[in-house]
C-alpha cells in the first residue's frame, strides 16, 4: 500500500522544483519530505529521484509515477469530499489573460483541483480589459487581470517591473530599428511599452503582433524579436535587455484579482485562495 502522505510530498516536489518549497506546500519539514521519498523509494524498489549537478531530477520511474499520484490525490479527495458532505461540488468559471496562463494557470488548477477534485472549473483566456466587464457582467465568477487605471475593485496580489526580453542568442544593429513582438493594441503592455518607446525615440519595427503568448514566445527564443514580461516570469533561457539596447525602463506591473460582485459562491472563494497562494508561492520561488 502507497503512503498517501508520502504521494503528496513526492507531488509537491514535482509541482515547486524543489525540496525546500514542497515542504513549505505540504508544511512540513524538507526532512520529512525527504524521508517521504526515501520511503516511497524502499517500498517501490526504485530511484525516484537522480543527482543533477547540485540538484535533482525526475528519474524514469520517478516520471512514471506521477500520473498514478495525481489519480490516488484526485481519488482520495474525491471520496473525502463525496462522503463526508463537507467538500465542494459546484462550478466555478475563471478568466486570465493570454500572458498569464503560461506561467501561472497550470499550478493554480493543479493546486485547486487536488483540494476540490469535484467542482467543475471552466477556464476563459483574453485581454485584462475584456475579463473586467466579464466579471462584473456575472459573465465569469473571477479573473486575473492586469491592474489599470479606471479598473474598480482589484485585489492586488503581485508586482513586478517589466522588462525588456529577448533570447540569449538574440543579437542586433545599435543603429537598427529593434524588432519587437508584442501583444495586441489592447494589451495594457504594449501600451506603456510603445508609450516608453515615443519618449525616449529609439527606433523600432513591429515583427509580430498576437493576443496569445504561444505565437510570441518561439519567435523571441529564435532570437528574431524582443518582448517584455514582468521581471518574475522570465524564462531562464530568456534574458533581460540592459540599457545598451538603448531601451527605456518600463514601470511596475501590478495582477490583480476581481470577483463578481454580490455573493460569492464557496467554490469561487476557494479557487481565489488557490491564486493567491499559488502566486504569492511562485513570487518567492522567482525571488530565491
Amino acid at each position: 500500500m502507497l503512503d498517501t502522505d508520502q504521494l503528496r510530498s513526492f507531488l509537491a516536489i514535482v509541482d515547486t522544483g524543489s525540496f525546500t518549497r514542497a515542504a513549505e506546500r505540504v508544511n512540513k519539514t524538507q526532512s520529512a519530505v525527504s524521508m517521504h521519498v526515501r520511503r516511497l523509494e524502499e517500498q517501490l524498489g526504485c530511484a525516484l529521484f537522480v543527482k543533477q549537478g547540485r540538484g535533482a531530477r525526475l528519474s524514469e520511474e520517478g516520471e512514471k509515477l506521477i500520473d498514478f499520484a495525481r489519480r490516488m490525490m484526485q481519488i482520495e479527495a474525491g471520496a473525502m469530499a463525496a462522503l463526508s458532505r463537507k467538500g465542494l461540488s459546484g462550478r466555478v468559471r475563471l478568466g486570465i489573460p493570454d500572458d498569464y496562463t503560461e506561467f501561472f494557470l497550470a499550478d493554480i488548477l493543479t493546486r485547486f483541483c487536488q483540494r476540490h477534485p469535484l467542482v467543475e472549473t471552466s477556464v476563459v483566456c483574453d485581454a485584462s480589459m475584456s475579463l473586467a466587464p466579464a466579471v462584473r457582467a456575472r459573465a465569469l465568477d473571477l479573473a486575473v487581470v492586469t491592474d489599470t487605471e479606471g479598473m474598480q475593485d482589484v485585489e492586488v496580489i503581485r508586482e513586478d517591473r517589466l522588462v525588456w526580453v529577448a533570447s540569449k542568442r538574440f543579437q542586433h544593429a545599435p543603429d537598427a530599428p529593434l524588432p519587437l513582438a508584442l501583444s495586441s493594441t489592447i494589451c495594457v503592455w504594449r501600451k506603456v511599452a510603445e508609450e516608453a518607446l515615443r519618449n525616449c525615440n529609439r527606433a523600432t519595427r513591429p515583427l509580430l503582433a498576437s493576443n496569445n503568448y504561444s505565437a510570441i514566445a518561439p519567435v523571441v527564443r529564435a532570437g528574431l524579436a524582443v518582448t517584455i514580461l514582468p521581471l518574475g516570469t522570465v524564462p531562464a533561457d530568456l534574458r533581460v535587455l540592459g540599457p545598451e539596447f538603448g531601451l527605456p525602463h518600463l514601470p511596475t506591473s501590478r495582477m490583480g484579482l476581481i470577483r463578481a460582485p454580490g455573493h460569492q459562491s464557496h467554490e469561487a472563494a476557494a479557487l481565489a485562495d488557490a491564486i493567491r497562494a499559488t502566486i504569492g508561492e511562485l513570487k518567492q520561488a522567482a525571488a530565491a
